[in-house]
């Protein structure tokens, strides 16, 4: 996986910008096959504290994807039995729950033994592909691994999907992972989108809050031809999720979110 500083990618980027990038096309797949190795392959948990005070966490498997998101929690203490929650009832395809977003995108939950929702899927665009990330988190959660300390600093990471295309996701000062793309077929197509979602991102008119499920919310991040380039994580109400936005208006805008 490759890292990009945030203030780098102001300079790199700043040329293919100014070329139109924002309307680059993006072809739309994702990523995840549980039956490759280097998906389980150094999985690891991350906590970070985030803009509302709470403390979160995610999991990310062996390639950098975030394959599961936590609710917020008042202590690192309740975060960190989240994740022990989350290891022990994630391993058990009976704690998983599919659920269809407004626009017809899925998403799943992991659940503890009460029912409570311990943790949230990033959204996809079928139900093969939900199916595919839910037998990855239960691959990684097989596997043992110590807990990570999150990477601080705002930028971007790239990194090479299970399928061969091309992905990046945005990372906020606390080391939330706030944006994650669409998939690319070429590695420039790629850095292209992290372009156009610099250019683009710093406008609050691009961002779109959508219905997930259950009273739960998301965002997209749309180019100006309309075209969606990236998307928010799943969110417990609409004011979080526009939160959230806020919270990429700010990074992407070099403004220290607060």
């Amino acid at each position: 996986m490759n890292f990009f500083k945030l203030t780098a990618l102001l300079a790199s980027f700043s040329l293919l910008t100014a070329c139109g990038i924002d309307d680059t096309q993006v072809t739309e797949s994702d990523v995840l096959d549980s039956s490759q190795d280097e998906l389980i392959a150094k999985g690891r948990f991350e906590t970070f504290t985030g803009r509302d005070g709470k403390t979160y966490f995610h999991l990310l498997a062996g390639n950098g994807e975030k394959v599961l998101a936590s609710q917020g929690y008042t202590t690192l203490a309740s975060a960190e039995a989240g994740i022990a929650s989350v290891k022990t009832n994630g391993v058990l395809a009976e704690r998983f729950e599919q659920r269809t977003a407004v626009d017809g995108s899925t998403y799943f939950v992991v659940k503890a033994g009460n029912g409570a929702v311990i943790g949230v899927s990033q959204m996809y665009s079928t139900v093969s592909n939900t199916t595919r990330a839910q037998n990855a988190v239960i691959a990684v959660l097989k596997i043992s691994f110590a807990q990570a300390p999150v990477v601080i600093g705002a930028r971007f990471e790239t990194f090479k999907g299970l399928d061969s295309k091309y992905y990046f996701h945005a990372r906020a000062g606390n080391g939330e992972i706030v944006l994650q793309s669409q998939a690319y077929t070429t590695s420039t197509s790629s850095k292209n989108g992290v372009a156009s979602v610099q250019t683009n991102g710093s406008i609050s008119a691009r961002y779109e809050v959508r219905e997930a499920s259950n009273g739960q919310y998301y965002f997209v991040l749309k180019a100006a031809n309309g075209a969606v380039i990236a998307r928010g994580e799943t969110y417990a109400s609409k004011y979080n999720a526009e939160r959230g936005i806020a919270t990429c208006v700010d990074l992407l805008t070099g403004v220290v979110s607060r």
